[in-house]
């Protein structure tokens, strides 16, 4: 059944202009023009308009992510299907929904000046959650990483610099993970994918953590093996 935008912003509950908005960023289809002055939507407009008000309102769901939900459920997933990878990989396990804050807040919260955020936003040391067209969020991994990392190694005199290295090993985790994730889903269903996808994404963040932890570990007690060796006194 097709749709003017008027009878579709009824029937949805939201105004014309949002509709005009969720089609500009690609949530929406491009109605089909009848004339200069008449366009269609589609009656299914209705199901992803209700998708996308709950994936902002409860998920609190950047629009790149809402994106993807959305062509998820296209392939022919429900919505609780199509938002278990992104609940996988963007939400904070034990978090029910983030608690995002604007720029001035989380400045206000984490202690950094808006010169010591700008560098490690630029040095790529801290990803905002969600950055739409003028507008940027932060949630709580943000905060953590301003106010217990960046804020102390800013004090410590730390160049953000060498941390450089950071980013340039982490990629390379990534992509590998990546690349093993390709080998594993190909030629598998759509269903198949995500329970997989979202199987990797959550073990992969403890594994990340625990191996860094157990070479950390490690490292120090040869450091203080090599100590005592050479001052057994001590």
């Amino acid at each position: 059944m097709a749709l003017k935008i008027g009878e579709l912003a009824k029937k949805s509950g939201v105004p014309a202009s949002t509709i005009r908005f969720y089609v500009k960023e690609g949530l929406l289809p491009a109605p089909e023009k009848i004339n200069k002055k008449l366009a269609h939507y589609d009656e299914g407009c209705i199901q992803k308009i209700e998708a996308i008000q709950y994936l902002q309102a409860k998920r609190f769901f950047p629009l790149a992510v809402i994106r993807n939900i959305l062509r998820r459920m296209d392939e022919g997933l429900s919505l609780s299907e199509a938002e278990s990878i992104e609940n996988a990989v963007f939400v904070t396990p034990d978090v029910e929904a983030p608690t995002l804050v604007d720029r001035e807040t989380f400045l206000r919260l984490t202690g950094l000046t808006e010169s010591e955020l700008e560098k490690a936003e630029r040095l790529r040391l801290l990803v905002p959650y969600s950055v739409e067209p003028g507008k940027v969020l932060y949630d709580q991994d943000d905060l953590r990483q301003g106010r217990e990392c960046l804020k102390k190694m800013y004090h410590l005199g730390i160049d953000l610099l060498e941390m450089d290295f950071y980013l340039e090993l982490g990629e390379k985790i990534i992509d590998r993970e990546m690349h093993m994730r390709r080998k594993l889903v190909q030629g598998k269903t759509v269903l198949e994918n995500v329970r997989i996808t979202t199987e990797l994404a959550r073990s992969g963040d403890f594994f990340r953590g625990y191996i860094l932890r157990r070479l950390f570990q490690k490292k120090v007690r040869e450091t203080i093996r090599k100590s005592l060796d050479k001052d057994p006194e001590v």
